[in-house]
């Protein structure tokens, strides 16, 4: 019978004490992400000037409709946890 080994996980949580530490680290993950922009538009189904007003910080708020789509795109994913 196979031993079954329990994995750890393979992601760091962060946790953010405001918004704006938040949206600041989106931006640097748009920044470092290895293809242009335009591609991580089309992958997050958003447009390339969402993604080019998101990244310089012309916009400030963005929707959850963009956000959780790029996101998911980047490999990465919002949770809130009880705290």
């Amino acid at each position: 019978m196979a031993k079954v080994i329990p994995m750890r996980p393979t992601w760091k949580p962060k946790t953010f004490t405001s918004a704006e530490a938040m949206l600041e680290e989106v931006r640097n993950l748009v920044h470092a992400y290895p293809a242009a922009q335009r591609v991580l538009a089309e992958k997050a189904g958003v447009s390339p000037s969402t993604i080019n007003n998101l990244a310089s910080g012309k916009t400030r708020w963005p929707r959850q409709t963009t956000l959780f789509p790029l996101l998911k795109s980047l490999g990465k994913r919002i949770s809130i946890v009880d705290g």
